[in-house]
């Protein structure tokens, strides 16, 4: 998968969300530095690819998955 290698170095990159983060976003874009939105922006970009997801008949994270991931976003995003 070429995607894996574009974008930015992840922080904490051996944490869960970041895992999530890699596997379940890069498939289809570049990954984002977590800290270029704040958590709000991220929430409103997750529940838009949710959005996507179910226009498009794929399947979304596991509410597990999601968790970690906005756990991982919280923790990592941007303050402004």
């Amino acid at each position: 998968m070429a995607a894996l290698g574009c974008g930015p170095a992840l922080p904490d990159p051996d944490a869960p969300g970041a895992a999530v983060f890699r596997a379940r976003c890069a498939g289809c874009h570049r990954l984002y530095a977590p800290g270029s939105m704040t958590f709000p922006m991220w929430q409103v970009q997750i529940e838009r690819m949710h959005g996507l997801f179910a226009q498009r008949g794929l399947p979304w994270l596991s509410a597990h998955e999601e968790r970690e991931l906005l756990d991982y976003l919280a923790a990592h995003a941007g303050t402004s």
